[in-house]
């Protein structure tokens, strides 16, 4: 794409995977990962009805395999856990219990991130600008309220 509206891959990964993990505009607790989904991001960043199919779609088939890399890593970092507790296992088998969980965290963030990029493909590049100011400025006020608290 060689117009000047479209932003890279990785300005928008973090936008997305920001609203996918905070949920910031949701108020439903079964809703808090599904920010297409929010009245407010789709008046905001003028989501169709289509894109909104189809941002579920792709949504609803990568969640099976999301969860049972979730569950993966729950149990890699509870053996690992188990094993450094236990401070019975030599360092390799340490060092090959954190190899392993970092194995599982990489599955977990590549499929995740692969997951955004088919997303982020569903998008205009206007929509991608409007999503990325959404970003910033919830990023501006959660670190207003952050330092609020301090």
């Amino acid at each position: 794409m060689s117009n000047g509206h479209w932003r890279p891959t990785a300005l928008l990964l973090p936008v997305l995977a920001w609203f996918a993990t905070l949920g910031a505009l949701e108020t439903s607790a079964t809703q808090r990962f599904k920010w297409w989904q929010s009245d407010a991001v789709q008046a905001e960043i003028a989501l169709t009805e289509d894109q909104v199919a189809q941002l579920e779609a792709i949504f609803q088939e990568i969640r099976p395999t999301l969860r049972e890399l979730m569950r993966r890593l729950g149990r890699e970092e509870d053996e690992l856990s188990h094993v450094m507790h236990a401070m019975q296992a030599e360092e390799w088998e340490v060092a090959l219990q954190i190899d392993k969980v970092e194995a599982a965290r990489s599955a977990l963030s590549k499929t995740r991130t692969l997951m955004l990029y088919r997303m982020h493909k569903m998008l205009t590049p206007e929509q991608i600008d409007a999503l990325h100011e959404m970003w910033e400025r919830q990023q501006g006020q959660s670190s207003t309220h952050s330092s609020r608290q301090r």
